[in-house]
C-alpha cells in the first residue's frame, strides 16, 4: 500500500516538473524571437506653415484642404487652425502634385499647386513586419494663384530635410502671403 501511494505522489511531482519544464521552454522561446516591428509603419511628409513677410511659423485659420492631382482622393480635409500638417507620397512614382485649396469665411477661394519630387526607397525592418517605402526628397516648387482670387497664397516653398521615414521632424516650410493680418 505504501509503495502505490509513494509511486501516485512521485507521478504528481514529475506531472508538474513537467509542466513546469514545458512552460520554461515557451517563454525562452518566445523571448528569443524579439520581433520589433513600428507600432504604427506610416510613412508622412511633414509640412510646417510660415509667414513669408516674418518667416516666422503661424497659425492658418482658414480651410486648407489638399487632394492629389488627377485623383478623387482628400489627403487633408477641411482643416483650419493649423500650423502643420502630414501628407504621405506616393510609393510608386518620383513626382506628386498636390493641389492645395484655400478657403475663407467670406466665400473666397483658390488653388495653389506643390510639386514634390522624391525618390522612394523599399524599407524592411524584418520578414514578420509589413514593408514600407521611406522617401528622399529631391525637390519641391509650388504655384501661385493671384492675391485679387483670395488674399492668401503660397510665395515660395523650402527642402528642409529631405528624408522622408517615421520620423514626425518637420520635411517643407510652405511660405504664406497674405493681405489681411490674422
Amino acid at each position: 500500500m505504501a509503495c502505490k501511494l509513494c509511486t501516485n505522489a512521485i507521478k504528481r511531482l514529475c506531472r508538474k516538473h513537467f509542466i513546469l519544464c514545458v512552460s520554461c521552454v515557451v517563454v525562452l522561446l518566445s523571448a528569443c524571437s524579439n520581433i520589433d516591428c513600428p507600432l504604427d509603419n506610416v510613412v508622412s511628409m511633414q509640412c510646417n506653415l510660415y509667414a513669408a513677410e516674418t518667416k516666422s511659423p503661424m497659425t492658418l485659420y482658414d480651410e486648407l484642404s489638399v487632394t492629389p492631382a488627377g485623383r478623387d482622393t482628400v489627403l487633408l480635409n477641411k482643416a483650419t487652425e493649423i500650423s502643420s500638417f502630414l501628407l504621405p507620397l506616393k510609393e510608386s512614382g518620383t513626382r506628386d502634385t498636390l493641389l492645395l485649396h484655400f478657403s475663407n469665411l467670406s466665400g473666397q477661394d483658390a488653388v495653389d499647386t506643390l510639386f514634390v519630387d522624391h525618390i522612394p526607397q523599399p524599407h524592411f525592418e524584418s520578414l514578420d513586419c509589413p514593408s514600407s517605402v521611406f522617401h528622399t526628397i529631391t525637390g519641391v516648387r509650388a504655384t501661385s494663384h493671384s492675391l485679387g482670387n483670395m488674399p492668401l497664397t503660397i510665395d515660395s516653398v523650402a527642402l528642409v530635410r529631405s528624408i522622408v521615414n517615421y520620423d514626425d521632424v518637420e520635411n517643407i516650410r510652405i511660405y504664406l502671403r497674405s493681405t489681411v493680418r490674422q
